[in-house]
């Protein structure tokens, strides 16, 4: 079973808390830092999460890098617009 972590973020992008989640699934690991995102916000009044990040090692899953985004847009392989400059 693949290991992730999820990262909670604040407003400026800086990391409140990570998570670590026992998944099957990249697509379930997202789903799941949504449902501690929704239920840390219920929760708690002293730090809100904005967004966060979904990571399988040093990978990050969610959400995809800007220029893998651009990339697929145009019809470039993902491994080719890393190595772009």
């Amino acid at each position: 079973m693949p290991d992730f972590r999820c990262h909670m973020l604040d407003e400026r992008g800086d990391v409140l808390f990570p998570a670590d989640l026992t998944v099957d699934t990249a697509e379930a690991a997202i789903l799941h830092a949504f449902d501690i995102l929704r239920a840390s916000n219920e929760h708690s009044s002293s730090r809100h999460v904005y967004a966060v990040e979904v990571w399988s090692g040093k990978r990050r899953l969610f959400p995809p890098e800007l220029r893998a985004r651009i990339a697929t847009r145009h019809g470039v392989h993902s491994n080719r617009a890393a190595a772009a400059p």
